[in-house]
Parts: structure tokens; C-alpha cells; sequence
């Protein structure tokens, strides 16, 4: 997750608090609640626990377990197509097979994957804690 969208989310939840106070009502203050619990519930652990994985993280090499392809259809009729890297790790410490999931990508990984592995930096204590590393993959194009 990049800052750019944890500062949108941010500026939606202070949005909908101004809402709340400006138009007092128990659906501005619903949806007041639900952005907060979303931001401090959702987003900005998961943007601190991929910092702390960046900072101080180990890389290792996880085995491509799946790619997941899906397709959205817009209120306007167009369909985007997404992707994700299903990736396995056996972690050595507990024993336990992680699972990291990548974030969308709007362009099949699939003839970019040769040797079936990513690079994942992962925090040792929390391996849920981790940013799986797509430098390998092309620029999606601008229209």
C-alpha cells in the first residue's frame, strides 16, 4: 500500500467527520464510523507493518503457488482485469507455511514469472508483516 493511499483514505475520513458535525444525522455519522474503523482497523496497520518489513525486514524467496485473475465490471460498462501472485514460504522458525498475496496488478505476471519465485521482504517476528517485491514486472501503460 503506498502513502498516496493511506493520505486519500485520510482525507475521506476527516471529510466524512466534517460531514458528521456539519450535518448531524446517524447515516453522516455511520459512515463517519465506518471510515474510521476501516483507516485505524485496516489500513494504517497494514501501511505500518509493510514500513517495519521495508526497515528491518529479511528478504527471502518464496515459491509462486498461484496467479489469480479476476475481472471487474464499472458502473459505465467497462471491465478491468486484475491479477495476483499467490506465493508460498515455509518459514524455518515455526514451521508453518506462510501465505503472501500481492497487490493487484493490472498486467498478467504470468510470462514474468520464469523461475516460479518472488522476493519477499518479511518481518521475522510477524510475517504477516511483508511487501512482495514486482520490480520485475513492466510499467502498466497509460491510455
Amino acid at each position: 500500500m503506498s502513502l498516496i493511499t493511506l493520505i486519500i483514505a485520510g482525507v475521506v475520513l476527516a471529510g466524512t467527520v466534517i460531514l458528521a458535525f456539519s450535518l448531524p444525522h446517524p447515516i453522516t455519522w455511520l459512515m463517519a464510523i465506518v471510515w474510521g474503523a476501516v483507516f485505524f482497523a485496516i489500513l494504517l496497520p497494514k501501511y505500518q507493518g509493510e514500513q517495519q518489513a521495508l526497515a528491518g525486514g529479511e528478504e527471502i524467496t518464496a515459491r509462486v503457488d498461484e496467479v489469480r485473475f479476476w475481472s471487474r465490471r464499472y458502473g459505465d460498462g467497462q471491465f478491468l482485469d486484475q491479477y495476483e501472485i499467490i506465493a508460498l514460504w515455509d518459514d524455518p522458525r515455526s514451521g508453518k507455511t506462510v501465505r503472501f498475496v500481492s497487490a493487484p496488478l493490472q498486467i498478467n505476471p504470468e510470462p514474468y514469472l520464469s523461475t516460479r519465485t518472488v522476493k519477499v521482504k518479511v518481518n521475522p517476528a510477524n510475517p504477516q508483516q511483508y511487501v512482495m517485491d514486482l520490480s520485475f514486472m513492466p510499467k502498466p501503460q497509460s491510455n
